[in-house]
């Protein structure tokens, strides 16, 4: 972890008095400056925007505050709880910088190295770059929505196409399905990483969907995208489904893109390419029915008309397009996605070894 060449600030809203003083104490072992904030939501904002904290601490008294701050900045926040808190009060947290939480009430070595460990992965800014921090930067969550681009024949190449011209700050994630054997997964995530400026990577069981990555399905395989169990924040992940493929092509797109509908709703993209046969048409019929949009290859620039036709004579596609007008028309319709949390990155508080077990 890099070194962080200033002091920290790190801001402790209205807590316990024994747990402020504790983890005062623990945060200034560590380098940091530590400020206490108001609980009025005026002066609270008026405090960060003076400060310029690295990291907040507040207590479940001030998630207000947290909601009325979040409309101008949104910061790392570590959530102090006198108990264990529910899943959804987390996941609504989260909207407002909420990365993690601390319980109350733990033993004093315990406690202390809990709080080291969530130090060290929380998401904190630079100083030298908070007044660049923004609700469009907030820390790691859900991407914007989703887009899921399926092809067979001739799809390769236009998929390389289309990821070259995706600008870095798209705020979705790609799912890509394209019918190509396993055995060219690898070549094909790196043909694609060679042309985009967007990470590419292949999915896999539990691979998280995250803003302005390009996720590939592997052949001989169903992939699907599912919320994460197991966790209180609420993101998404791919898996791998044992469900029959309708059209017998693996990876389906119809599998994918109804998996998608049914986990993400509204904010999602459907992207039909040339290719034979109809898989994609009940994905993109799954798509529609939830409040998505479907985009579907025209058939001058399509290899095979098969696909995206089977699409529109379906009556599923809200637009048919040259594969020219492809990239431009996924950028506007991901913008009309309803905002939520983005990706930035970010550096981490440099906890000296030293501090390993503190007993306080």
């Amino acid at each position: 972890m890099p070194d962080i060449p200033v002091p920290q600030t790190v801001l402790l809203g209205s807590l316990p008095t024994a747990g402020r003083l504790a983890l005062t104490r623990l945060l200034q072992q560590l380098g940091l400056r530590v400020t206490n904030v108001s609980e009025d939501p005026t002066e609270f904002i008026t405090q960060v925007r003076r400060l310029r904290p690295a990291l907040l601490i507040v207590g479940e008294r001030q998630l207000r505050g947290l909601e009325v701050l979040s409309r101008h900045v949104v910061l790392p926040v570590l959530l102090y709880c006198e108990s264990q808190p529910l899943p959804g009060m987390m996941r609504e947290a989260s909207r407002w910088g909420v990365f993690d939480y601390i319980l109350a009430g733990a033993a004093a070595l315990e406690w202390s190295n809990t709080i080291l460990r969530k130090l060290e992965v929380a998401p904190v800014q630079p100083v030298s770059s908070w007044h660049s921090v923004s609700r469009a930067a907030a820390v790691p969550g859900l991407p914007s929505g989703v887009v899921v681009i399926g092809g067979s024949t001739g799809s390769p190449e236009v998929v390389e196409q289309l990821v070259r011209s995706l600008p870095a700050t798209l705020a979705c994630a790609v799912v890509v399905a394209v019918h190509l054997p396993a055995s060219f997964l690898n070549s094909f995530v790196k043909r694609l990483a060679r042309a985009s400026s967007l990470p590419v990577i292949a999915a896999g069981a539990g691979t998280q969907l995250t803003p302005g990555c390009i996720l590939v399905a592997p052949g001989g395989h169903n992939l699907v995208v599912r919320s994460a169990l197991h966790t209180p924040w609420q993101c998404w992940q791919t898996d791998f489904s044992t469900e029959s493929s309708p059209s017998g092509d693996e990876p389906s797109i119809d599998i994918l893109m109804r998996s998608v509908a049914h986990t993400v709703g509204n904010n999602v993209l459907g992207v039909v390419l040339t290719g034979m046969g109809r898989d994609g048409t009940l994905g993109a019929q799954a798509i529609r029915q939830h409040g998505g949009t479907v985009l579907a290859q025209d058939e001058a620039s399509s290899v095979l008309f098969s696909m995206p036709n089977s699409v529109i004579q379906a009556g599923w596609a809200n637009a048919v397009l040259p594969l020219v007008e492809l990239p431009e028309a996924i950028v506007q319709y991901t913008a009309q996605f309803r905002r939520t949390a983005s990706g930035v990155r970010s550096t981490r508080f440099s906890v000296p070894s030293s501090c390993r077990l503190v007993e306080l």
